[in-house]
Formats: C-alpha cells, structure tokens, sequence
C-alpha cells in the first residue's frame, strides 16, 4: 500500500493537503459558516460551469469510465466496477440507514430567513445529505485513474476535477462541507481497499482475458474472417 502512495503522490499529496485543510476548517467554523461563505460567492459563468461539472460525480460518469477501460483492459474495467459498487454501496447505506435524518441545506435553513444562492431550472433536494453520494463517487473515480493510467503526472489533473466536483455540490445548494468531506474519504478509502483487494486475487491467478479489452476481440474476430 506504501508503494502505491509512493507512485501516485500526484493525486494523494494534495489530497492529503486538502484533508488537512478541510479539518482545521471544521474545527474553527460551523457547517453553516462553511456553507453559506461558499454558497454566497457566486458568480453567473460559475453558475452555468458547476451545474454541468457536478455531472462528473454522477454513476453514469463512472459506468463511462468503466466502459472506456473495458475496451483496452477487462482487468482494469472489473477493478473499476468494484470500486464503483462498494464506494456507492456504502455511501447509500449510511445516506439512507445510518444518517437518513440529515437534512440538506434547503430544508436546514428554511425557517431560518436565509436566502440561499440556487440556479433556476436545478432541482434542489432536501433530505439525506450525509455523506455525498457525486463527492464520494468522483473521489474514487478520479483516485482510480490516477492509480490505473500510466501518466502519473496526470493525478493532478484528477485530484482538481474531484475537488471540483465536491465543491460544485456546496455552490448548488445541495450539501454541507462535510458531507462532501465525509464523501471523499469514502470514495477514496473503498477505492484504495478494493483496488488493492483485487489486485492481488487477479496476480494469484492466470486468467487469460486479463490483459485484454473488447477492442482486442473485435481484432481477432476481424483476422479470424479475413484468414
């Protein structure tokens, strides 16, 4: 697990900051605070920017992402397609079992004469905040790439479209800091377990089909017809 830290510090050093960051936040501010310094800068092209970014942590991204492995490694697309189910699994479980009484932003400040910062048109829910199922989702989508891709520079690019994508569902209206917190660790941390779970069933056993993707069948049925 060191080892795979170690080659991927692109992604898990700023992660690690922003960890860091986000705790001393919460300690020295109430949730409201966090939430209503963020929800009130906002900006018109923001506001047309995160309400298609927040997308990237949506279960549709992720099931593209595994696809897109699909064609190039069946190996790599079934790592993806665990860390996806356990990741959601466990988010919906506390979202919907452990934490359903967590209200989110809207229904929170109702009573309390705050005027929220909402787009038109962009449904805004109310209940079941805890954790954040788009920050728990792009948390482990992007920390896989960074761990599946070979440009390790890239984590940096990774770990800003996941930061992105948490900070996107504060600036909506849809969830408190540290649901998105509580989202990222999930994601992260079931990525990290399943990725390293997997990865050591698969190298115990010569499965044929590893190093291959839908693109290399459709190749060799192409020179299977040719011949």
């Amino acid at each position: 697990m060191i080892k795979l830290f170690q080659r991927n510090t692109a992604f898990f050093l700023p992660y690690l900051f922003f960890l860091l960051i986000g705790a001393i936040l919460q300690l020295l501010y109430s949730k409201e605070e966090i939430f209503l310094y963020i929800n009130g800068n906002y900006h018109t092209a923001a506001d047309y920017f995160f309400q298609y970014l927040t997308h990237i942590g949506d279960g549709v991204f992720y099931v593209g992402v595994i696809l897109f492995l699909a064609a190039f490694s069946l190996r790599k697309a079934l790592i993806a397609l665990g860390c996806f189910i356990s990741s959601s699994l466990f988010s919906q479980l506390l979202k919907k079992l452990v934490f359903l009484d967590e209200l989110r932003p809207k229904a929170f400040f109702e009573h309390k004469n705050i005027s929220l910062h909402t787009i038109e048109g962009l449904t805004v829910h109310s209940f079941n905040s805890f954790p954040s199922g788009h920050a728990t989702t792009a948390f482990s989508v992007f920390c896989l790439l960074s761990i599946l891709l070979k440009n390790k520079q890239m984590g940096y690019l990774w770990f800003v479209l996941a930061l992105l994508a948490a900070y996107s569902r504060i600036y909506l209206s849809q969830h408190f800091f540290a649901d998105v917190y509580a989202g990222s660790l999930i994601g992260v941390g079931t990525t990290l377990l399943v990725y390293y779970w997997l990865t050591i069933y698969f190298n115990k056993r010569d499965f044929p089909w590893q190093s291959k993707g839908f693109l290399d069948y459709i190749d060799e049925r192409k020179k299977q017809a040719a011949k």
